[in-house]
């Protein structure tokens, strides 16, 4: 038996050039219907405008006070002590950002994809440091390991240790502001891991993938996003604070123009960022008592 084939026109037994009127018809284009975009209510918009104003107002008060500077303003901010500033707060808040990276997603991974007991607990315990205020933990950070501290009360007796390492300055910013502020990371990177898709994770792994390969390559990918928005938070948050580098005694742009006002009252030098007179505060007696001494820089 030969079987051959035919075209569809022949086996209804019809000529090749009648065949185009069996052919099928192309189907009409799919047509989303537009998302009509309505007018906003005035109940909305009126108090999100009174709102947006009165966010402008500070914006708008530096402004006019660094423009009543004048051309002080403009030699302030090229001084070296401008720089070194900038520079101090640029690597305040690129160290706290990697710390917090550091121990938020290795957290978010274990409190969303193991079987780490008390996970729940742990990630309510995780959070918690945001309820603190960061210069109350810098308080607890000067009082535990600062001078004259309960770790070295503790020390001095049984080891003879009378003095611990400074805690101010960078070191003990960095350590205050990380601790306080990593749960933006934490939070963030944790939420991006209940809403991936395990299965990919299990693909990689049927391919031959190891988990350490897995999660750099298919993961983290992933967590990118998560990650970037946490980090985000953590600079802004360790850019705006002022508690804690004032009482670890780290000049960032916080302290410097709230020197500016206290040392000067210049209130248009310090709105044009950063102090011409810079005072330090020097602890004395471990803390019992503070001594101001005024550094005129020329």
């Amino acid at each position: 038996m030969v079987l051959t084939l035919r075209p569809r026109a022949a086996r209804f037994g019809l000529n090749a050039p009648h065949a185009e009127e069996f052919e099928p018809e192309p189907s009409p284009a799919v047509t989303r219907p537009r998302r009509r975009v309505g007018r906003v209510p005035p109940l909305i918009l009126i108090p999100a405008l009174l709102v947006a104003l009165l966010l402008l107002v500070p914006a708008l008060y530096l402004v006019i006070r660094a423009a009543g500077a004048g051309s002080g303003a403009i030699d302030l901010l090229l001084r070296d002590r401008t720089l070194l500033v900038l520079r101090n707060t640029v690597l305040l808040a690129s160290a706290v950002v990697a710390a917090s990276i550091v121990i938020g997603v290795p957290l978010a991974w274990l409190t969303a994809r193991t079987d780490l007991p008390g996970r729940t607990i742990w990630s309510s315990v995780a959070a918690l440091p945001l309820v603190v205020p960061s210069y109350v933990g810098a308080l607890t950070i000067v009082a535990a390991i600062g001078p004259r501290g309960l770790l070295q009360d503790a020390l001095a007796e049984p080891f003879g240790i009378e003095r611990l390492p400074s805690i101010y300055g960078f070191w003990g910013a960095w350590i205050a502001l990380t601790l306080f502020s990593f749960p933006y990371v934490f939070l963030n990177v944790r939420a991006a891991l209940r809403g991936l898709d395990p299965s990919l994770g299990e693909a990689a792994r049927c391919l031959g993938h190891g988990p350490w390969r897995t999660f750099f390559l298919t993961t983290l990918p992933q967590l990118r996003p998560a990650i970037v928005a946490g980090s985000l938070l953590t600079a802004l948050y360790t850019i705006s604070d002022f508690g804690v580098v004032t009482l670890l005694r780290y000049d960032a742009f916080t302290r410097a123009i709230y020197l500016q006002y206290r040392s000067s009252f210049d209130r248009s030098m310090a709105a044009g960022t950063l102090p011409a007179r810079q005072s330090r505060w020097r602890g004395t007696g471990g803390g019992a008592g503070l001594q101001r001494v005024d550094a005129t820089e020329s």
